[in-house]
Order: structure tokens, then sequence, then C-alpha cells
């Protein structure tokens, strides 16, 4: 079972899920004015924080390439990147198909609302400590997952 001690810096690192198109909008606030578009060509990661509504802060306006190990800063607003929730994501590292659930709270303890034994991508809502709230790819099912079931690098698994 993973640790309970929580991280302080509320972060969650996530790749770019969307397919939508050859592109993702980039806003300069929640449900604000698009600055920047991140292609959907390449595998690309965010570290994210301060969760408003659905949508995530892109930690320090930088973009993460994975298949040539590069990043880009955006540019163009003066109130920070942010993106909505279904677009990025992070599969569960379940490679054992082992039994993960879903918790009502951000606790070991807390009942489990959902429980599923295969691979799944989530899409994040909130992070508390080490917990992220969740919500499935197919939009029936939220809850919180320690952040040890969650696997942002999608060129390998995660140990």
């Amino acid at each position: 079972e993973p640790d309970t001690e929580s991280q302080t810096d509320n972060v969650v690192s996530m790749i770019l899920t969307d397919h939508n198109g050859p592109y993702t909008n980039v806003r300069n606030a929640p449900r604000g004015k698009v600055v920047g578009k991140i292609s959907t060509d390449n595998v690309a990661s965010l570290v994210l924080c301060q969760p408003t509504n659905g949508w995530w802060r892109i930690v320090d306006d930088k973009v993460y390439y994975d298949e040539d190990d590069t990043s880009e800063t955006l540019s163009g607003s003066d109130t920070g990147y942010w993106v909505y929730h279904s677009v990025v994501g992070a599969s569960t590292r379940n490679y054992g198909n082992r039994r993960i659930g879903l918790r009502e709270q951000p606790r070991n303890d807390a009942h489990v609302s959902y429980w599923f034994s295969d691979e799944r991508l989530l899409h994040p809502l909130d992070v508390k400590g080490n917990w992220v709230k969740v919500v499935t790819d197919d939009g029936a099912h939220t809850g919180w997952i320690h952040i040890f079931w969650l696997c942002s690098n999608p060129l390998t698994t995660c140990p």
C-alpha cells in the first residue's frame, strides 16, 4: 500500500491526451483567452498545479517533449498558462492487474466508490498532497487515487 505522507507542493505530472486536432489550446486563465497552442504531434508532458474548477495551471510555463527530451517555455501571458482537465491525463501503473480503487476521500482508509483492475486513462480534477482526484476517461467514475498509481510516461512503463 502506498505511503500516506503528503508532498507539500500539490503538483501533478500529466501528459497531453488531446487528440481532437493538431493542437491543444492554452489559455491565460481558467476559461480565459487562448494565448498559445501545444502541438498534439509529439508526446507532451506538463507539470500542473492550482486546480480551479477543472482547469490546471502549467508550472514554470513549460511543456516537456518526451520523445526528444526537450522543453518549450510558453510566452504571451502575464497571468500564467492554463489547460482543461479533459486534455491531460495519466495512465494507471497497473501492470499486474491488481485491483485499484477510486476513493471518496484522499485517504487510504476512505471508502472505495469504484474498483478496477485494468490500466485506465484518468484525468485530474484536484490534488491534495499525494492524492489526485480523477475522472475516468469515459467520465463515468470520479474519485481519489494515490499518486503512486499514476504513470505520466507514455514511452515506458513506470517502475
